[in-house]
């Protein structure tokens, strides 16, 4: 991990938003480059693409644009390098209106980069260089607290340290939503203040090795259940087409997922959960948010590209299905 500088906002473009704060998103921000092939070259293979496109990105960015998008004020915490990336990883989240004032430049580490292969099929494969994103402290984390910088609900993912993330969840003085994407060791407190967790499948599993719990039985609703049962709060579980899975504890309902023909996936999981997060954050209940954040991600994969795919601001959004996930 690089050691942190002093921490410079001078060449970071200021857009502070009006108002309270109803999100504060601590996380990542990346320039993507995403390249457009018919399929994933195998081992030693050279494929032609159709295309080559440098966007913003990274999961703490994407979240905070989408729940800007959403409709909530948005201020985001993170850590860019002292070079032209970071103007591209910022673009949309200064043209929303989302608060950069917390963002910090780094000296000694460029901007996150991420390598996005997207197939015809709209499935997509990523590599991640964190750059300065690895640099994001507690300590920066608590300098933002001190100053009354986290407010409203507070959005976490895990694209910047563990204990980065660890102190935003101590420091967060109100709801806290955690997406375990990718999964890190955080600490267990982190899980058992999360209010929803966040996860696929795949990341509600190791959520539950962290707690140190089991399931009962098979499927989703089995890791549901357990991490409801080792004291996580409230569980989203996000299965794709097939929708989601809600459970806190009065039980665990299903949510459809939208039909729609997708271009680009790229992002859609972040865009549900900035989306939900607004929606909790102007007091919806978590099924009505979860059911807007489905809707909500379902716009964003109709075009391609991360950010640049987020439904607008009152954008027409498709509908859910009668049938989807079960429980």
């Amino acid at each position: 991990m690089p050691v942190p500088t002093t921490a410079s906002l001078s060449s970071v473009p200021q857009a502070t938003g009006s108002g309270s704060v109803d999100v504060t998103v601590v996380g990542s921000t990346n320039a993507d480059v995403t390249a457009t092939v018919p399929r994933l070259p195998g081992r030693g293979e050279t494929l032609l693409g159709t295309s080559l496109v440098t966007s913003p990105g990274g999961k703490g960015a994407n979240q905070a644009l989408a729940a800007s998008r959403a409709g909530a004020t948005v201020r985001f915490i993170g850590a860019v390098g002292d070079d032209d990336a970071a103007s591209t990883a910022l673009s949309y989240l200064r043209s929303d209106g989302v608060d950069l004032s917390a963002v910090l430049t780094r000296q000694d580490a460029p901007t996150g980069t991420a390598l996005i292969w997207v197939e015809d099929s709209a499935e997509n494969s990523i590599v991640v260089i964190p750059g300065a994103n690895r640099s994001l402290t507690a300590q920066d984390v608590d300098r933002v607290a001190d100053d009354g910088g986290l407010e409203g609900v507070v959005v976490l993912q895990g694209e910047v340290p563990a204990e980065t993330v660890a102190r935003a969840a101590q420091r967060a003085p109100g709801r806290l939503v955690v997406n375990l994407a990718p999964v890190i060791d955080v600490p267990v407190h982190v899980l058992l203040k999360a209010d929803p967790l966040i996860v696929n499948e795949h990341e509600g599993v190791e959520a539950l090795r962290i707690l140190g719990g089991e399931p009962s039985g098979s499927g989703e609703t089995a890791v549901v259940g357990a991490l409801l049962a080792a004291g996580v709060p409230s569980v989203v579980m996000t299965l794709g087409a097939r929708g989601a899975i809600v459970g806190d504890p009065s039980g665990l309902r299903a949510v459809a997922a939208a039909h729609v023909k997708a271009v680009d996936t790229t992002g859609a999981g972040d865009a549900f959960v900035g989306a939900a997060a607004a929606r909790l954050a102007h007091g919806a209940g978590l099924d009505a948010a979860v059911s807007y954040a489905a809707r909500f991600a379902a716009g964003a994969v109709l075009s391609a590209g991360t950010q640049s795919s987020y439904p607008q601001r009152g954008a027409s959004l498709p509908t859910l299905d009668e049938e989807g996930a079960t429980c």
